[in-house]
């Protein structure tokens, strides 16, 4: 083999499987960046309010999303046994007996969902007051975050559903659902936040109530498409006789890792904004200490003093003992907490991308696996890093050049703008090896080892993510960039982590 051979064959993926990779990601990236886009229109909707609302209601936004994932991507997480289950069988010729998997998967769904709505409603007050003491994001993502905790069941439903579709081949079902969903979510989101006729604007809580509704919209139609006649007479899916505690826990139990390894993302990026909350909290300190009338060091004291009296029931003593300095400068908003939701938002099409590839090739790693083809499987894995990394190679060099445009997308604020550009930039030089680690993760989780993933979140976010955001904030004191570094740093340690244990191979052996 020639060197320039040899050079096409490790950085160029096989064109037939190119082809199959991109035949069946294509649909589950333009569905899953479309249900993403739920979350991103709210951002960008009330991204059009007033400064004052605007930019502490898309910080409390930034607090609401991983609280629901935290809930809902630990039950949705059943999409990985069902899709694994399911796609051997599918790739075995096993029909009914792969219908059998989404008949148990959803009788899961549908009672883990609703028993998790009404607790995550619950729990939402007591949530923010530990994650932020500022009390224009409590009061703007409290109402919010507790709809969107109301759509957990549909979530977990359609997951269910997706993961079946995606497994024998129908990856473009979800996208009908996803589209479906957005054009409703959009046309509410509008009249909801800002008033449309008999509709009152609600503000912030009215693009919770919006999402709500239109996921609800997608399930059902899931749950139609699942119905029709071929589907019906192929997979025998509502059949009583179906039923089957062995097939319930094969698919818990490997979704559970899974679950976990949400959890474990989520919890990491919910103390990642709480730490850039602190890094707000710390700035007006610094401004008070700016001043005369809280120069030295009993600033902090001088503002927890302030804070006490403006949070009073005592509300006319409270007007006339606290200064307008301290008000002035405690009701700047946001910044940094704003810029790190709308940051997120934008790297979250690089995230659903990747995502979109990795579930293409779980489903392919999986077929090919009960199909009795481990080899094709590590082929289909390292082919579909090779074109995820190209792909999201080719957005992160237009986030390289054109940081700012990629944020002026869901925010209209300068200063979050502003703050957010370098980070956006460093961020665009990561994209392919993100595609990369999330591909060879979804690859691992099509094979039943899910196991390892969860392990490798845990140990990343707790000793990595967190500890490395607090250290480049403040210990090196590099501020909101800081912060950056350390997603960086977590999205190289994935990525060695999880090709590492590709290139192993022991996942072949593994049983479902």
């Amino acid at each position: 083999m020639t060197t320039l051979a040899r050079l096409r064959a490790i950085f160029f993926p096989e064109l037939h499987m190119s082809r199959r990779i991109l035949h069946l990601a294509g649909p589950i990236i333009f569905a899953m960046l479309t249900q993403t886009f739920v979350n991103i229109t709210d951002t960008l909707f009330v991204g059009k309010l007033e400064p004052s609302v605007s930019i502490p209601g898309q910080a409390a936004l930034g607090f609401a999303l991983p609280l629901l994932w935290s809930v809902g991507g630990f039950l949705s997480a059943i999409s990985v046994g069902t899709l694994a289950i399911t796609a051997r069988r599918f790739g075995g010729g096993d029909f009914e007996r792969a219908g059998q998997v989404l008949t148990n998967s959803i009788m899961v769904a549908m009672v883990t969902g609703l028993v998790a709505s009404l607790a995550g409603y619950a729990v939402v007050p007591a949530a923010y007051g530990f994650l932020t003491h500022d009390p224009a994001v409590q009061a703007l993502g409290i109402p919010y975050a507790q709809y969107r905790m109301l759509g957990v069941l549909s979530m977990v439903a359609t997951m269910s559903y997706k993961s079946f579709f995606d497994a024998i081949g129908k990856t473009h079902v979800h996208l009908v659902a996803a589209l479906v969903m957005n054009v409703i979510n959009v046309g509410l989101n509008y009249a909801m936040i800002f008033g449309l006729g008999p509709i009152p604007a609600m503000g912030v809580p009215g693009a919770g109530l919006a999402s709500l509704i239109s996921t609800y919209v997608g399930l059902a139609i899931m749950i139609l498409w699942s119905v029709r006649g071929d589907i019906r007479a192929r997979y025998v899916i509502y059949r009583l006789s179906n039923t089957s505690r062995r097939v319930m826990w094969e698919v818990v139990r490997l979704s559970v890792p899974s679950g976990l390894a949400t959890v474990f993302v989520m919890g990491g990026f919910l103390a990642f904004f709480k730490l850039i909350g602190a890094l707000d909290a710390d700035l007006m300190t610094q401004t008070l200490v700016s001043t005369v009338v809280y120069g030295g060091h009993g600033a902090t004291d001088y503002r927890a003093w302030q804070d006490v009296l403006l949070q009073s029931g005592d509300v006319p003593g409270a007007a006339m003992t606290t200064d307008l300095t301290y008000m002035s400068v405690a009701s700047r908003p946001a910044v940094f907490s704003a810029a790190a939701k709308v940051l997120t938002d934008v790297f979250s099409i690089a995230f659903i991308t990747s995502m979109a590839f990795g579930t293409a090739t779980a489903t392919l790693v999986s077929q090919s696996l009960g199909e009795g083809k481990p080899e094709l499987a590590e082929r289909y894995g390292w082919a579909s890093g090779k074109v995820g990394a190209w792909a999201l190679g080719a957005v992160g060099v237009l986030v390289v050049i054109w940081p700012e445009a990629a944020l002026d997308l869901i925010s209209d604020d300068p200063s979050v703008i502003a703050a957010g550009a370098p980070a956006m930039r460093m961020l665009g030089f990561f994209m392919p090896i993100l595609a990369m680690a999330f591909v060879w993760t979804q690859a691992l989780f099509g094979a039943g080892n899910t196991k390892y993933v969860m392990y490798v979140e845990l140990f990343l976010h707790f000793f990595c993510l967190v500890p490395c955001t607090w250290l480049f904030m403040f210990g090196l004191d590099l501020g909101f960039m800081g912060a950056w570094y350390a997603v960086g740093t977590y999205m190289t340690a994935l990525f060695l982590a999880m090709g590492w244990k590709f290139r192993e191979g022991k996942w072949k052996t593994i049983q479902v």
